[in-house]
């Protein structure tokens, strides 16, 4: 049973969003990257870093400098139990003033025991009103001094009420708080180093990242090229061609996003994550277990939209592959649909085939419209359980402010990878499908076997060809070609003839080894064919068919095809051979000149004098044309037939006609039916005996007296 076709664009069925095999055969083309990818792994942990820095440098700005508290107990209210707990609790961090009060700097008052402390705001000992801990410094001793009774002094510390703060001048405040200031500049400063180097190393990350990406996708596609060249003509036919190159473009593009997008975002975000949940844990254990016990409903949340979203997407992209299937066929048969004036079925069809797609959009929308309010509403929740118990944590003196806004920056961070996720999820779905699709392909191994690479070279003969009990069938349970013997001399120039169906275009296969029989041997000079190198073969071996392919560049790269035996000598006696000079030396840039897609600015007779040219510039020892005139006007005919016997002249040739005028000349003459080879001789020779080959030429006949210049079997 052949593999499943898993896609998104050529039809509805889906293949595992995560495969562990696939991905480890994707990791294969990242092994010549893996240094740099390493290098990007360690850019992406330090940029992380840097990205968990910001809200731990708010929290020491406002704790530090903005808020500098400190708490008042009265050891008289609190009873000599509650004092002596208090002292060595806080020993080395409280000062006290002589008259029976003792201060504690907020971060002490928050690290006693929670017991003691409520017990002594049970007690009336601990004051209403935060005092405010001026910076030790001449700053503070100045401002002091020009108001003192605002001010008390404690061990050689200065405290000031905070509601006194607002009695200050502007200039007394700004004069006090100096320090605090610079500070935060301070802070500030980190915090912009922080974010230009997070930048920096961004920077880095995406460039190396990219290039990795390019260069694995530069030696995917040059793979994927080479594979399908080296396949045979049977696997290449059976193939629409829209959908190799959607392999080589589409598919190839894809996977690139998932090395330089997808898994780097996934890799950062599953870092941002640990990063925030360690930074939580370590700022306050109690409020952290509280906010991701969330943790499990957005997993359970994460883990529904997964599953709707790929359904959602693989129904939106089976309608946008029908859609784009239908405009494939109509684009290319628009004649057809104008010539019998199909437009408005057209229309009815493409409407439907867009009200689903339509529909199915929809659908995915309704998916992330849901998905993404209801992560904001989690987002908003965990927002809400901060403020409610960090807030009242806040009020206890139980967390300090700086650490409550750090973990609202801290959630907020945490909720961006979880929509990251559903961004990415599309993606990667995507590129994994187009990785297996990519392997599939890369895994077809329909291809001729090849003569080992260590053979030498068979010499040059002068271009005998034997066929040897040869049966040929496109399926090998129905031969097309049965049990062929003759062999053509070096030197001479033989025909095909035979109606259709005979077996006259499997001869011509079989000979270029586009395929190999089943049973027998076709030799050139004496060596199998399927002994020769492809290369080898190219040179001793050239066809002129009746559909002339001509590449999109100049008539000299069209002729030469970038081959190291075609010189400029070469190719201009092929030109002269083949008669193409005439027309090429009237073009405006002569061999310069480009011919369009395909040949379009040239006529068909002149693609034809361009291929013969094509195939006599390697000076071939066998010349194959198979209906070389069958498709050009008379005027081009008589221009080929007058070629003809040039190119034909000094190698042996095999002519493949419908018009029995072309074989006329040749010196031999095979007629085929039913793959196999009924009569042969010369022209004159078949005429005599009254077979097969002198009906074709009398039914040939009666067509052109009766004006129809068709073929002839």
């Amino acid at each position: 049973m052949p593999p499943a076709e898993y896609g998104y664009m050529e039809g509805d069925q889906l293949g595992k969003p995560y495969d562990l095999a696939l991905l480890a055969r994707l990791a294969a083309f990242a092994r010549p990257q893996l240094r740099r990818i390493a290098l990007g792994a360690l850019l992406i942990l330090a940029s992380t870093l840097l990205d968990l820095v910001p809200p731990y440098l708010t929290r020491l700005g406002i704790d530090g400098y903005i808020v500098r508290q400190a708490q008042e107990v009265a050891l008289v209210q609190a009873g000599p139990d509650l004092a002596g707990r208090l002292k060595r609790e806080a020993e080395g961090e409280a000062f006290e003033d002589g008259e029976g009060r003792i201060y504690l700097p907020e971060t002490a008052w928050r690290e006693l025991d929670p017991r003691l402390a409520a017990a002594l705001r049970a007690r009336g000992a601990v004051a209403t009103a935060p005092w405010h801990l001026a910076a030790p410094g001449p700053a503070a001793e100045e401002v002091a001094r020009a108001r003192p009774e605002l001010f008390r002094r404690v061990q050689g510390r200065l405290l000031i009420s905070a509601s006194d703060l607002g009695r200050l001048s502007p200039d007394q405040t700004r004069f006090l708080r100096g320090a605090d200031a610079r500070g935060l500049i301070g802070l500030a400063f980190f915090y912009l180093a922080a974010a230009g180097a997070a930048f920096g190393l961004g920077y880095l990350q995406q460039m190396i990242l990219e290039r990795s990406g390019q260069e694995m996708m530069l030696a995917i596609r040059q793979r994927l090229f080479n594979h399908l060249l080296s396949r045979s003509l049977a696997f290449l036919g059976g193939q629409p061609v829209g959908k190799l190159v959607t392999r080589l473009t589409n598919d190839v593009q894809n996977i690139n996003e998932l090395y330089t997008s997808t898994l780097v975002a996934l890799f950062q975000d599953a870092f941002i994550i640990s990063g925030i949940v360690a930074m939580l844990l370590w700022l306050d254990l109690r409020l952290a277990l509280v906010c991701l016990g969330l943790a499990p409903f957005i997993g359970f949340l994460a883990w529904l939209f997964s599953r709707l979203a790929r359904d959602a997407f693989r129904d939106l992209q089976g309608h946008l592959g029908r859609i784009n299937a239908r405009l494939s066929e109509t684009l290319n048969g628009l004649h057809v649909v104008k010539l019998f004036r199909a437009e408005e079925p057209g229309r009815r069809e493409f409407a439907r085939l867009n009200q689903d797609y339509y529909q199915a959009g929809l659908r995915q929308i309704k998916v992330f419209s849901v998905f993404m309010p209801l992560t904001e509403l989690f987002a908003s929740l965990a927002v809400a359980l901060i403020i409610w118990h960090g807030g009242g944590q806040v009020i206890s003196d139980r967390l300090s402010l700086g650490t409550l806004v750090a973990f609202l920056t801290y959630m907020q961070m945490f909720f961006r990878p979880v929509r990251d996720l559903a961004e990415k999820y599309n993606i990667l779905q995507s590129a994994m499908a187009s990785g297996e699709r990519i392997f599939h392909l890369l895994d077809e191994q329909d291809a001729l076997p090849q003569p080992a690479p260590e053979r030498e070279p068979a010499p040059a003969g002068p271009g005998e060809v034997r066929f040897q009990d040869v049966t040929f069938g496109y399926d090998p349970a129905r031969p097309v070609v049965k049990g062929l013997n003759f062999t053509i001399p070096a030197g001479r120039t033989w025909a095909v003839v035979g109606p259709t169906g005979a077996g006259k275009t499997s001869l011509v296969n079989l000979l270029m080894r586009f395929f190999d029989p089943q049973e027998g041997r076709i030799l050139l000079d004496g060596v199998d064919l399927r002994e020769l190198d492809e290369a080898e073969r190219a040179r001793r071996v050239a066809l002129v068919s009746q559909e002339v392919i001509l590449l999109a560049g100049t008539v000299e790269q069209n002729i030469g095809l970038g081959r190291p035996e075609v010189t400029p000598a070469s190719l201009k006696r092929a030109l002269m051979v083949s008669g193409a000079e005439r027309f090429v030396g009237g073009l405006e840039k002569g061999l310069d000149t480009p011919v369009g897609e395909g040949g379009r600015s040239l006529s068909a007779g002149q693609r034809q004098l361009l291929s013969l040219a094509r195939a006599l510039a390697g000076d071939p020892g066998l010349l194959v044309l198979d209906e070389a005139t069958s498709s050009v006007d008379p005027e081009s005919e008589r221009l080929i037939q007058e070629a003809l016997p040039r190119v034909m002249a000094g190698r042996t040739a095999l002519v493949v006609a419908h018009r029995l005028t072309t074989v006329r000349g040749a010196d031999h003459i095979l007629v085929m039916q039913g793959g196999r080879v009924v009569e042969e001789g010369s022209h004159e020779q078949l005429m005599q005996t009254g077979g097969l080959y002198g009906r074709l030429v009398r039914l040939q006949q009666i067509k052109q007296r009766e004006g129809a210049d068709g073929p002839g079997d």
